[in-house]
């Protein structure tokens, strides 16, 4: 019998908002949160055999027919996991905010010619920001491989250097060109594969030996982490880069007079990894025992590679951990406390599962002061507001204005318009639409040498910032009068798979943005609806001011360090 999420969630607002510096409880009964979005502010996750979805503004929601979620895009655009479909199979598929208005998820399917093993033809464990999904798949022979999937070559097997023996991928980068995961060895050990481009290469340690899985990888792909790499302590989570190879991380241990609770596992979950091991994943607590000495485990890599979270402990005693090059392999409450967060009385921080980006959200699962097992996000961030510069880059395409600064300049003319937004945002829809006030003496639009500026509105002006609305991103300027008489400007940007942002917060943007985001872009100085100069946009780019004077630009990915 599959546990259902309907009675211990309401999709409307079910945990408190994860402020900075803060602790939060996602209170999903039985949920263990399996992913993050880039700045952490959705999470998705399992409870029992049902799927959710968690976001700041809005709480959680069902993920209705998921029986597993285990991965998803940087945006939460999709989330990946396995359905059940018409057929009563459960197989691979993706879901968006938008799937239960156009007639459920992304369905992947199954290998060709397959009719599954135990009613399962498929499950997605991870998918790019470029909708390259991956995951485990049954071939004719009841055999599981890992697949690599999108939606023009359709679902297709990922070679292994061991056809023979299973394989499953576990994650993929942000542009689908790295995956991460494992291949059986004949004596059964699950060791790591990288594929760059379907290639699959096999880590080994400093003699040779295969490692274990691979669980995760940065949103480049530079950064790869797993665990089972032998050492005298236990077997170790380990980080991988081209420069340094499979490097272990350690086995720390329990001090004297600490305690970690054992974590609690259903019943239908303990079936599948007695059925159906390969199918059974380590973030979940649900691996098959690898012996009980201690062990350490890494689920979850930011992305510059020097913030790792997982877990350690002896089956089926864990605790959740962090690694950095400064601390090592610590505790996640210790290092959370350390850096002013508390953990709430009667919390046992059970694993780490995956983190943002910058490092700074760590969720997870544990188990609460009701004894029960549940989700979490430890944010880290200060919670210093910040104003953000919002800077676009065009062109004149067309221009028949006949008065005004504007009055005559060419088309092809370089346009250039930046201006601050205030962090005290008007929310119009939780989670979904927030107004943010423009600071008027920052406004500037300049096409060659001629300028100007917009003008108090009694709404304003102010910035729409929306967010999966219902699927849908967009940043919205609505028309707003300019200093020119008769004259008013309009900036609306729609962005249709919901791949801009992951909350309409204002904060931690820090992205450009080509057209090629956009399914329409309407940027014009209009006179009286007669006339105009219509701009067609190069560039748009939002980021965090700091101190009120210097603008963080940080898009890149940093290079990891050694």
């Amino acid at each position: 019998m599959r546990i259902s999420l309907y009675a211990g969630i309401t999709v409307a607002l079910l945990a408190a908002r994860a402020e900075a510096g803060s602790f939060t409880g996602l209170d999903i009964p039985d949920g263990q949160m399996t992913s993050l979005s880039h700045n952490g502010r959705i999470a998705a996750g399992i409870a029992g055999e049902s799927g959710w979805r968690w976001a700041k503004d809005r709480g959680a929601s069902v993920l209705d027919g998921f029986v597993e979620v285990e991965g998803m895009s940087s945006w939460a655009q999709p989330i990946a996991g396995a359905w059940t479909n018409a057929d009563a199979l459960d197989v691979a598929a993706l879901a968006y905010s938008n799937s239960g208005l156009v007639g459920g998820p992304v369905e992947i399917g199954g290998m060709p010619g397959t009719s599954g093993l135990d009613g399962t033809l498929s499950v997605g464990y991870g998918v790019s920001d470029t909708k390259v999904a991956v995951g485990l798949a049954y071939d004719d022979g009841g055999n599981a491989i890992a697949f690599r999937w999108d939606a023009g070559s359709g679902i297709t097997r990922l070679a292994v250097n061991r056809p023979g023996n299973y394989s499953r991928a576990n994650g993929v980068s942000a542009d689908g060109s790295v995956a991460w995961g494992w291949n059986d060895q004949d004596d059964g050990f699950r060791s790591a594969v990288l594929w760059h481009d379907g290639a699959p290469t096999d880590l080994v340690d400093a003699d040779g030996n295969p490692v274990g899985e691979a669980d995760g990888g940065s949103r480049d792909g530079s950064v790869i982490v797993g665990s089972g790499y032998a050492t005298p302590d236990g077997a170790s989570a380990w980080r991988w880069t081209a420069a340094t190879g499979v490097q272990p991380l350690g086995v720390p241990t329990l001090a004297p007079g600490r305690h970690a609770l054992g974590a609690p596992v259903s019943p239908e979950r303990a079936a599948l990894v007695s059925a159906r091991p390969e199918r059974a994943s380590a973030r979940l607590g649900d691996a098959a025992p690898q012996g009980f000495p201690p062990a350490s485990y890494a689920f979850g890599v930011s992305d510059d590679g020097n913030v790792i979270v997982g877990r350690s402990g002896a089956f089926p005693m864990f605790f959740a951990t962090v690694w950095t090059p400064a601390t090592g392999m610590v505790r996640l409450d210790d290092y959370a406390a350390a850096r002013g967060v508390a953990i709430p009385a009667g919390w046992s921080l059970m694993t780490a599962s995956a983190v943002s980006a910058d490092g700074l959200v760590i969720g997870g699962w544990g188990v609460d002061p009701g004894g029960a097992l549940d989700s979490f996000l430890i944010d880290l961030h200060d919670d210093a507001p910040r104003e953000a510069l919002l800077e676009a880059h065009g062109t004149v395409d067309w221009n028949d204005l006949p008065d005004g600064p504007f009055a005559g300049v060419p088309v092809g003319t370089p346009v250039t318009m930046t201006f601050r937004l205030s962090p005290g945002g008007f929310e119009i829809e939780p989670g979904a639409a927030t107004s943010y006030a423009i600071g008027l003496d920052t406004f500037s639009l300049v096409a060659g040498t001629a300028s100007d500026t917009l003008v108090a509105t009694p709404s304003g002006p102010g910035v729409w910032l929306t967010n999966d609305y219902p699927l849908s991103d967009g940043i919205h300027l609505f028309e707003t009068p300019t200093s020119t008489s008769g004259q008013a400007m309009e900036f609306e940007l729609f962005n249709p798979g919901g791949d801009l942002f992951d909350s309409d917060d204002l904060g931690r943007i820090n992205r450009t943005f080509g057209p090629e985001f956009f399914e329409k872009v309407s940027w014009m100085v209009a006179a009286g609806g007669e006339f105009g100069m219509t701009m067609v946009l190069d560039s748009v780019s939002i980021h965090d001011v700091d101190d009120g004077s210097d603008v963080i630009f940080d898009d890149g990915f940093e290079s990891p360090q050694p």
